[in-house]
């Protein structure tokens, strides 16, 4: 199925913003929140930005640094005209089902001077939630961009936390003791204003980073990158809300990507994923033993099929060792695997009998799931990638029937590794494979738009991952941090909580969290492909608990956020059709939020479903303790969830038309 673009009503003004001073250009998103000065001082280009009409930075550079032949002289300006364009759109999936792309263009066209005269275009684009900056470099051939020189020059210290890789994140701390390496940066620089730095459509060039050059000061680096001239650079963006959760629900990154490129996603189906690692010795209640093999697999698909869990992930090792280049990604192993000590999460093999029953046949398992209803999503990384051919490997599980890939371990840097990554995703396109990046991939950037198959990346700690498991804390943090730049793999939803480390091989330490905050983590992580690594018994013994899972459809119609303080809380609200799923987590201390139902439609009564920590709930001491209740509720009611320490709180939400709102006490 095509995108669906709506009617377009474009307006353009030429020579319309206003003149600041002289050599000076104005110009305000389309409901004036978001303002920015332009000016040349000395030929350099500078930019000011204001929101709700208190500024924000002081005038901070602009500039890309060309390696070979850099803009020596300034610049002097050509032009400096505005657009303001107003479109709709439908995504194939996520936070919403419309999307508006609301702003103000802005071209400011230079030249420079001297005897080279090349041109140089600075584009921006300002929304009401925030405001984005990219360059464009005219002419033919090929050059070297050594670094970016895009500054955010804050006009005071605000408090900041920022992306870790694969660590807990990075502050509070304030912006003059920031030593972040990695975007997004989200900052409070208000009691009234927030902000997240962060780029949007990666697709030809490195990575940015952060790089600090004074106290308030934060500039945007990247690694060189040889691009064909005529070229665009990704988005430079600056995410603005009065409220923490106003960075979470707009829809700025998406917009600033190109329309969907695939004529037919009708095959893009986002769900919940079963996954086989962390489930590796775990036990069933008849005895069984959860291995990496067929006999554990089919009963992941048994359960999924008839719980609405759309997905099983087979991790490393289906195919053979994931480091050894001889493992065929498309041949399934002839051993078998164990654990020769069951608290060592060392694996070992051993050649398979002759009269192996049940050897590993990844066609036939994908063949029994989509009998199903099921999809397989198969595991693969760079040693395979680079040893076989790749396209010939996608190829095959199209064939197969597979539903997707799990890319592990990419060890390319810079610029070549966008470009890998870009080729693996649109080559995923070709097959229909849904695609989820882990291991330190590139950050997610918008591009869901473009290529919708782009499910899910680990751009963050995953739950139990490197061998240690995140904080309540880190949980509430990077809902506010990584995930502005998109869906992400958490891993969250484990059920079997207590003393699961000393079980589970692939459990490294306590998951410090209850089973209530487990599933509320689950649907506040936004994901296109939500990892669930449990063993279907842990959830059938809580089956009550798991039917909220079992619900989440993980595309969504409508999304707010009704509470939210960084590292401390959050609430989301999400719709899918008239259903209504609300979630909460917390910190080590607990909380106690207010749910209004004002979101809700008027003179319709609403069964509440809500799962709760109990008195006795902790993320400590006793983290399987919860309760189920249910009431009545209509539009403006109040909910007060309490939320244990590291817990969670979950409502169900659906339509009650047989019951009018004078019998709701």
């Amino acid at each position: 199925m095509k995108q669906l673009i709506c009617p377009v009503f474009i307006v353009l003004f030429f020579g319309s913003c206003f003149v600041h001073a002289e050599n000076n250009f104005g110009f305000y998103s389309p409901g004036k929140k978001t303002k920015v000065i332009l000016e040349l001082k000395t030929g350099k280009p500078y930019w000011t930005i204001s929101y709700t009409n208190k500024q924000i930075t002081n005038p901070s550079k602009l500039g890309l640094l060309l390696k070979d032949s850099p803009f020596v002289g300034g610049f002097e300006t050509i032009t400096c005209q505005q657009k303001v364009e107003d479109d709709k759109w439908k995504p194939v999936w996520g936070k919403s089902s419309l999307i508006r792309n609301y702003y103000t263009e802005v071209v400011w066209k230079l030249k420079e001077r001297g005897a080279l005269g090349r041109k140089f275009d600075i584009i921006f684009r300002l929304y009401d939630q925030g405001i984005a900056v990219r360059y464009r470099m005219n002419g033919e051939g090929k050059i070297t961009v050594q670094d970016d020189q895009t500054c955010f020059s804050f006009v005071n210290d605000p408090v900041c936390w920022g992306a870790n890789g694969e660590h807990a994140n990075i502050g509070p701390v304030k912006l003059s003791e920031f030593e972040g390496k990695q975007f997004p940066v989200t900052l409070k620089v208000s009691d009234s204003i927030y902000a997240a730095l962060l780029e949007a459509a990666i697709y030809d060039f490195s990575v940015l980073s952060p790089k600090k050059v004074d106290k308030t000061t934060l500039c945007t680096t990247m690694k060189e990158s040889t691009v064909t001239l005529p070229v665009k650079t990704s988005w430079r963006v600056l995410l603005l809300g009065e409220q923490a959760g106003d960075l979470l629900t707009g829809n700025v990154m998406v917009n600033l990507n190109p329309p969907n490129q695939l004529k037919d996603s009708s095959w893009i189906k986002p769900g919940l994923a079963f996954w086989d690692w962390r489930s590796w010795g775990g036990k069933g209640t008849d005895g069984f033993t959860y291995n990496l093999d067929m006999a554990s697999w089919r009963r992941f698909i048994d359960f999924a099929s008839t719980n609405n869990i759309k997905y099983l992930v087979l991790d490393a090792n289906w195919y053979g060792h994931e480091g050894d280049p001889k493992s065929n990604p498309i041949k399934s192993r002839t051993y078998l695997v164990y654990q020769p000590d069951p608290t060592d999460p060392k694996m070992a093999d051993k050649p398979a009998p002759k009269d192996w029953k049940d050897p590993i046949d990844i066609p036939a398992l994908i063949t029994y799931a989509k009998a199903r209803n099921v999809g397989i999503v198969l595991y693969i990384n760079d040693v395979a990638r680079h040893h076989y051919d790749f396209e010939k490997t996608l190829a095959t599980y199209h064939e197969w029937g597979a539903a997707g890939i799990k890319y592990g371990f990419m060890r390319g840097k810079g610029q070549q590794k966008v470009l890998d990554t870009r080729l693996i995703v649109a080559l995923c396109a070709k097959y229909q494979l849904l695609c989820d990046f882990h291991d330190n991939p590139v950050p997610p950037s918008g591009d869901r738009r473009t290529f919708p198959n782009y499910t899910s990346r680990e751009f963050c700690h995953a739950q139990a991952d490197a061998k240690r498991s995140f904080s309540p804390t880190t949980f509430c943090t990077t809902v506010f941090c990584n995930m502005l730049t998109g869906p992400l793999d958490m891993s969250n939803g484990f059920f079997t909580l207590n003393d699961l480390e000393k079980v589970r091989p692939r459990v490294f330490s306590p998951i410090y969290s209850t089973v209530v905050g487990e599933t509320a983590r689950v649907m506040i992580t936004f994901s296109g492909l939500a990892i669930l690594p449990d063993t279907p018994e842990s959830y059938a013994k809580k089956a009550d608990l798991f039917t909220f899972l079992s619900a989440l459809p993980m595309t969504w119609d409508e999304t707010h956020i009704l509470n939210g303080a960084i590292g401390e809380y959050i609430t989301t609200a999400r719709r899918s059709g008239d259903t209504w799923f609300i979630a909460s987590a917390c910190n080590e201390t607990g909380a106690r939020l207010p749910i209004k139902l004002d979101f809700l439609k008027s003179n319709i009564t609403y069964e509440a479903t809500l799962y709760e920590d109990t008195a006795e709930t902790h993320y400590k001491t006793n983290r399987e303790s919860y309760r189920i209740r249910k009431q009545i509720v209509k539009k403006d009611d109040l909910i007060m969830a309490q939320l244990a320490p590291g817990g969670g709180h979950c409502i169900l939400l659906i339509p009650q038309k047989n019951i009018s709102t004078e019998k709701t006490k």
